[in-house]
């Protein structure tokens, strides 16, 4: 079972925080976070909890429970610059799966407040946190929150509902269904599920149908990682790309992954 297949949002953490020797751990994976798809470096940096206890660096309003620390950056508030925080961001949340560090993606529910203030670097007026990956030891069983957060959250939309051929007919092979199930079950703001795609021979097309919220490029970065991921464990290579031929529906065209060794 790869990391795609373990991740989970965990909204329960152990009373005990993380270890100075796993954090160290997350502190290499920052660093040695790559660019994304669009160009954009982003230099996250880990917040750890305040250990006096007197202000919490990470007030996330009863959404989570127990000890825990989060992940955060600056970026530029423009499509693309998104599209890359969240790109990069679940790559990283990836890695720390295979730490058994839990993860839970937090957009909204938590104080921007606390967070810029516990960060040390750009806080230049046209860059932006949209969103934190909070980060700690899970913890044992469910609140009831959880429950019914979950109850929702876990539900996915239909395969075929979400991804298509380049004539919009079922996709059939099997190795082109495993790697887009990982990204059908791609964590999205309120579950949204708002990514479709259009795999059309070696262009495979990347779509959104909502942009009312920028929240919704987040989703499409999120989805673009677990695609790169799952089609590099089926030995695919290719490389993101505008395609200005990509196929035209009513939804919004975001990216292209361009195979380069199926012929």
């Amino acid at each position: 079972m790869d990391s795609i297949e373990r991740r989970k949002s965990v909204r329960k953490y152990r009373d005990n925080f993380i270890e100075a020797e796993k954090i160290s751990e997350i502190i290499r994976i920052l660093e040695e976070a790559e660019t994304g798809p669009g160009g954009n470096y982003i230099k996250f940096e880990f917040i750890a909890e305040n250990l006096s206890g007197e202000v919490k660096n990470v007030v996330t309003y009863g959404f989570l429970s127990g000890r825990y620390g989060a992940i955060a950056g600056w970026v530029s508030d423009e499509p693309y610059a998104i599209i890359d925080y969240g790109y990069i961001l679940e790559k990283i949340a990836l890695n720390l799966v295979d730490l058994d560090i839990g993860t839970c993606w937090l957009g909204g529910s938590f104080s921007k407040r606390n967070i810029i203030e516990a960060m040390e670097k750009d806080r230049s007026l046209n860059k932006s946190i949209p969103a934190i990956l909070a980060v700690g030891y899970e913890g044992e069983g469910r609140r009831i929150r959880d429950f019914l957060i979950s109850g929702t959250k876990r539900k996915r939309k239909d395969f075929d509902e979400t991804f298509f051929t380049g004539n919009f007919e079922k996709i059939k092979e099997n190795y082109k269904r495993e790697i887009l199930e990982g990204v059908r079950w791609a964590p999205s703001a309120m579950n949204k599920q708002p990514v479709r795609v259009i795999w059309d021979e070696h262009r495979v097309h990347f779509y959104l149908v909502d942009t009312s919220l920028k929240m919704r490029y987040l989703d499409m970065g999120i989805a673009m990682s677990h695609f790169e991921l799952k089609a590099a464990a089926n030995g695919i290579k290719g490389e993101w790309k505008i395609d200005e031929q990509a196929t035209l529906t009513n939804w919004t065209y975001m990216y292209t992954y361009d195979i380069s060794n199926i012929e």
